[in-house]
């Protein structure tokens, strides 16, 4: 009878021999307050999402259709892209177009999202059913096996019409950078829909931190030695598209080997009694490029790269172990974005809470 007393007492529950306090109770809803265990729920939400998914293919075909016309407009764009100096911006051109696949699914992407955090709010929530870490995880896993999909499809119909090595090594590490990117655009956009009130709010907030913070300081629109040294020391390094295009761009122009045509290459004329090769001999000991004849005595033809390293050098790629760093480092992002997401959503979760 005492123990039973005992057991009644508020404060007194037990789990495993663990003792909760009141307080341990209010703040870890997680152990009493669901029916099953929170690996159980993820699991079976998880697999709720992917059903509903599957049962929306307006959804799954516009993202499917996009990637694949995007795609298809990119490679045929830039048509088996030469080794020429204006065919390294063309490179350059066909790697920047696969960004812009992001804007319009995430545009497809945030709606769906915010219908389903209200359908969440609304009844599961309130009713217990189960807990927001388990939403959230149903979400980001739920579109894994989609954005797989995309980016193979997207990567199938790219990089070979836009005539990119086809060495696995090469090509390898351009298709996972490219998986990875799915998966950076899509955590980006679930963590700005996680914590914002309405698609509107969403909507506009998009272009600014994607738009004008992310494509705009990546190193490509605006070279990194024009960004503005305020921006140029702390946000070019903390944005995970300036190392997205250089696990991208490293790969396809580091090693090509640069054949200027002839309306590429600029012609100096040359002092008398002396040829282009002497002339321009200290100049190319501590500059890029290459002259075509370093016997002619009238004038010299330059062209400004000999390889795709002396181009991406003025990018700030200076190495070529810098591919697979910003791999790396992509990775890394994609982590720290989904952590983000969940954290968005644990922050309006306590909101919510505080409102009610």
């Amino acid at each position: 009878m005492q123990e039973l007393e005992h057991l009644n007492k508020p404060g007194n529950f037990h789990i495993s021999g663990t003792q909760i306090s009141d307080e341990d109770e209010k703040n870890n809803d997680d152990i009493l307050d669901f029916a099953a265990p929170l690996f159980y729920q993820v699991r079976l939400v998880t697999r709720r999402q992917m059903v509903a998914l599957w049962r929306n293919p307006d959804y799954v075909w516009n993202k499917i259709g996009l990637h694949v016309s995007n795609s298809l407009f990119g490679g045929f764009t830039y048509w088996m892209i030469g080794d020429g100096l204006f065919d390294l911006q063309l490179r350059l051109m066909a790697v920047f177009n696969f960004v812009f696949v992001a804007p319009g699914c995430i545009n497809q992407l945030q709606p769906l999202f915010l219908r389903n955090r209200d359908i969440f709010e609304t009844r599961e929530k309130k009713s217990k059913t189960y807990h927001w870490f388990a939403f959230i995880m149903a979400q980001l896993n739920s579109e894994i096996p989609l954005l797989i999909l995309c980016g193979t499809l997207y990567f199938a119909c790219w990089y070979f019409t836009a005539g990119f090595p086809v060495e696995a090594s090469i090509s390898g590490q351009v298709y996972l950078e490219m998986i990875l990117y799915e998966f950076l655009y899509t955590s980006i956009a679930q963590a700005i829909a996680a914590y914002s009130p309405n698609e509107y709010f969403a909507a506009l907030a998009n272009p600014l931190i994607v738009g004008t913070a992310l494509i705009n300081f990546c190193g490509v629109v605006v070279p990194y030695a024009r960004i503005q040294a305020f921006w140029r020391y702390w946000l070019y390094y903390l944005n995970p598209f300036t190392y997205l295009m250089g696990a991208l761009l490293q790969p396809v122009i580091w090693d090509v080997e640069v054949e200027c045509k002839a309306s590429e290459l600029t012609h100096i004329d040359l002092p008398q009694n002396t040829t282009c090769g002497e002339y321009m001999d200290e100049f190319l000991a501590i500059n890029a490029g290459y002259v075509t004849d370093i016997t002619n005595e009238t004038s010299c033809a330059y062209c400004p790269y000999s390889t795709g390293a002396d181009y991406l050098r003025t990018m700030n790629i200076n190495g070529k172990y810098y591919g697979w760093r910003d791999v790396g480092i992509t990775a890394l992002f994609c982590i720290s974005s989904y952590g983000l997401v969940l954290l968005m959503m644990k922050l309006r979760t306590k909101a919510t809470k505080t409102a009610k």
